[in-house]
């Protein structure tokens, strides 16, 4: 079995793929974490007052469950914060629908702390999920997307780099 988490040193991915698109939009309001039901990019989030509105679409509920039940104490912790709309469905599916909706809600930073690229998280690597992530974005708004290790997964990394710079201005691993 892999290890998803460890409390001991989780800041440091959780930083990372948090405070780094934050830091990099000048103003960001509305938030979408695809993934993170562990709660650790949602803590991050959190910490950021400009942020007015944050979307968490995890598939499995249980996730966010169990993260309370034994990490209520280091990565869930904000699972109650007023800003907070959790959804339990597919990303993928969530942002065809809205997308599809033109409710004018874009967003300026969108976070994809997905699983590995196996089973449903599969279509969170696909070049059609990059796309619908840029269509959801407002303009000058930003995506970080857990990108795997560079040393066992380097072509997975080439691919979606190659696919990601068809889609967006500036692409960077």
């Amino acid at each position: 079995m892999k290890k998803e988490l460890t409390e001991n040193d989780e800041f440091v991915y959780q930083e990372m793929i948090t405070h780094l698109p934050m830091m990099a939009h000048p103003n960001p309001k509305n938030v979408l974490i695809v993934g993170g039901g562990d709660g650790g990019v949602l803590r991050e989030v959190c910490r950021h007052p400009c942020v007015e509105k944050i979307t968490l679409v995890e598939i499995d509920e249980m996730v966010i469950d169990v993260a309370k039940e034994f990490f209520g104490e280091s990565t869930a912790t904000s699972f109650d914060d007023s800003r907070l709309e959790c959804i339990h469905e597919d990303a993928a599916e969530f942002l065809t629908r809205h997308n599809e909706s033109n409710s004018g809600n874009k967003y300026d930073v969108i976070i994809a702390d997905s699983s590995d690229p196996v089973g449903p998280a599969e279509t969170l690597f696909d070049p059609l999920f990059y796309e619908q992530m840029h269509e959801a974005l407002n303009e000058g708004g930003v995506v970080c997307a857990q990108g795997e290790c560079f040393w066992t997964h380097q072509d997975l990394i080439v691919n979606v780099v190659a696919c990601c710079a068809d889609v967006f201005d500036t692409v960077e691993y």
